[in-house]
């Protein structure tokens, strides 16, 4: 892979950092304006980790021009954890010498800037060792000269289930195991999420996302629960979330590293058709929620069909309608809703289907339907 010329001075910066972290007291040399739903970013100087809100396949030149003054970023770095290695773009650098030439919304990515005047060079302290990647045997070999990389560690973290602190509103929290081999003890990791958000009445869908880095310290076999910045109000959508952690290091499995779910997910299922008066009324359907979440004032479809058989041989007919219902419903309880159908079994027999039709996640689906003959054919 090519390198970049500046590879000592930028992955011995990083390196510094991730070790020590950000100097108390830290004055800003630049700084980035990142599109919605990012804001502008202050930037110290040195190696700064961020997460960025470009749209996927945007041109590492256009990152560079967010960044103020202009001419302050010497040099942007990535770390693939899939192949293990850094890609890096520098603006002072050859075209050909870089191979990080687009980034994705929300690449978590390290910026690092121009040193200020008249400061004290960031390489003099020697790193304390901490849980870094292993960069590419070129990178390694063009830091050497200033700074020791950083010992690699091997573990396999997973996002294994998200879930809302509270219903119909909460926060969203991530679950992250550590399936190892490795242990880990206060290593900073990249945690980003996204939310797109789809009102209940036909609404315009939103969403926005958030990236920050989260210490984690976990044994094998251990996980622990992480803020996600993302909050979700059932009672007036349904929201589709997904999170992804992206570790500093050798992660042998990195097709776990995301887990996305909607809220609510609730298998909602038609459990019964009745008629409510004899020998003329309204057919009404029994509408059970089976779980794992409540549900708030959520709307669904209810989609109803009849055809109609006249005694006496007449010709057979039929119609149907599909109309919004709200469901209020915790896991195990049942409601009546009207089907908009009305039957006269003096007069005929019929055969009636109704569906619900949830717009957010129902692992179930089979049950969605329920049939009926009123009265049993003759």
């Amino acid at each position: 892979m090519k390198r970049l010329g500046i590879a000592a001075v930028a992955l011995a910066l990083m390196v510094v950092l991730a070790a020590n972290g950000p100097s108390v007291g830290a004055q800003p040399v630049a700084s980035i304006a990142l599109p919605a739903p990012g804001g502008t970013e202050q930037l110290n100087e040195g190696c700064n980790n961020i997460s960025l809100t470009f749209p996927d396949g945007t041109a590492s030149d256009t990152v560079v021009q967010a960044v103020t003054p202009a001419g302050a970023l010497e040099a942007m770095w990535r770390y693939d954890s899939a192949l293990r290695t850094w890609e890096g773009y520098s603006p002072a650098a050859p075209p050909a010498a870089s191979d990080l030439l687009t980034v994705d919304f929300m690449d978590a990515v390290w910026l690092c800037m121009t040193e200020a005047p008249g400061s004290t060079p960031a390489l003099t302290a020697t790193p304390t060792p901490t849980a870094t990647p292993t960069p590419t045997a070129t990178a390694t070999a063009a830091a050497t000269a200033t700074s020791t990389p950083a010992p690699s560690l091997t573990a396999d973290l997973a996002v294994t289930h998200l879930f809302a602190t509270a219903s119909p509103a909460g926060e969203v929290r991530a679950r992250i195991t550590n399936n190892g081999p490795g242990s880990l003890t206060n290593v900073n990791v990249q945690l980003s999420c996204t939310v797109g958000v789809h009102p209940y009445g036909g609404g315009i869908p939103g969403g926005h996302g958030a990236g920050f880095p989260v210490t984690i310290t976990l044994n094998p076999g251990q996980t622990a629960d992480f803020g996600t910045g993302i909050f979700v109000d059932t009672s007036q959508a349904w929201y589709d979330v997904s999170c992804t952690v992206q570790p500093p290091f050798n992660d042998p499995n990195p097709g776990n590293n995301s887990h996305s779910r909607t809220f609510p997910m609730t298998d909602l299922a038609v459990s019964d058709l009745f008629q409510v008066n004899f020998p003329q009324g309204e057919i009404r359907a029994r509408i059970t929620n089976n779980g794992p979440d409540s549900l708030t004032n959520a709307s669904v479809q209810l989609s109803c069909s009849v055809t109609v058989h006249p005694y006496g041989g007449g010709i057979p007919g039929g119609h149907g309608a599909g109309f919004p219902i709200i469901v209020s419903l915790s896991p195990g309880q049942t409601a009546d809703f009207g089907s908009s159908i009305s039957v006269d079994i003096t007069q005929a027999w019929y055969e009636v289907t109704c569906t619900v039709q949830p717009s957010f996640s129902d692992p179930t689906p089979n049950n969605n339907g329920y049939s009926g003959t009123f009265p049993p054919p003759p």
